[in-house]
């Protein structure tokens, strides 16, 4: 059971990619100017053992209380590309919705701490989902907090509480948090200077399956540093899947809205692994 669970961890950052994936396939292809940035990942392949550890009371941690960014999107799947704007607002460990938009709005995503809700405008249709029923269903642990450090670029893993890291250095002088647990392979990637993240892979050590994200072109926002740039990429064993989001706009708010209300003529329609009892 501890084995299997932490296989199915690996579906836990692959969530919010299906989201887009549900409600873009039926939109169509529409060819986008974002490049696929360089990543960390070749670097990482040297490294040796360091005694040097991350400074985590000035870990680049992104906080906030609300958080809204608004950023170009383009996702990469069986060779279709999908260009599409994208605007998220974001409540501190409470809720976050998701808007993508060609000219006019598409679709909007509304993940809660035990529900999540959308829906797309093509061919008004619906969805929702609770965590328990995910969790029900796939044997996921599936959470709020880890979908959002995902978007923003907190660790996944708490550094401080969690026992049994190893720590690598590499060519670069990046720091490596690596922990393998029941099969699956962890991977942090900090620089070591600035305390930044820049990069997390997760991998499932027998299959080869991985997932790894990456962080780039930091801008200041307020005391953390918001990574700009955040690419996805997923190895599922039968595909490839390639996320990238760009951030052109960013704002912080004590008080902003959550506007999302599923029209009352649309079709409920099955999500991506929930079945309609």
């Amino acid at each position: 059971m501890v084995v299997q669970a932490q296989i199915n961890n690996l579906l836990i950052v692959r969530f919010p990619v299906f989201i887009f994936l549900f409600i873009l396939i039926g939109c169509g292809p529409k060819k986008s100017s974002i490049d696929f940035p360089n990543s960390y990942s070749d670097i990482v392949i040297k490294k040796s053992i360091s005694n040097d550890k991350i400074d985590y009371e000035n870990l680049n941690y992104i906080d906030f209380s609300n958080l809204i960014l608004s950023s170009t999107a383009n996702l990469e799947y069986n060779n279709n590309n999908y260009g599409f704007d994208l605007n998220l607002r974001f409540s501190k460990g409470n809720k976050m919705l998701v808007s993508g938009s060609l000219i006019l709005p598409i679709f909007k995503v509304l993940i809660e701490r035990d529900k999540v809700s959308g829906y797309q405008k093509v061919d008004r249709t619906f969805f929702e989902a609770n965590f328990s029923d995910i969790r029900s269903k796939l044997g996921v642990e599936l959470n709020y907090s880890e979908i959002e450090n995902l978007f923003l670029g907190n660790p996944i893993l708490d550094l401080k509480s969690s026992k049994g890291f190893k720590i690598y250095k590499n060519d670069a002088n990046m720091l490596i948090y690596n922990i393998d647990i029941d099969n699956v392979g962890y991977n942090m990637i900090f620089d070591s200077k600035s305390n930044k993240l820049l990069g997390q892979e997760i991998t499932q050590l027998e299959s080869k399956r991985y997932i790894k994200i990456f962080y780039n072109s930091f801008q200041k926002l307020n005391d953390f540093d918001l990574p700009c740039l955040v690419s996805i990429i997923i190895n599922d064993g039968k595909n490839l899947i390639k996320l990238t989001i760009s951030t052109r706009s960013k704002e912080v708010s004590n008080q902003i809205s959550f506007p999302f209300k599923i029209p009352a003529n649309y079709r409920k329609t099955q999500f991506w692994f929930i079945k309609e009892k």
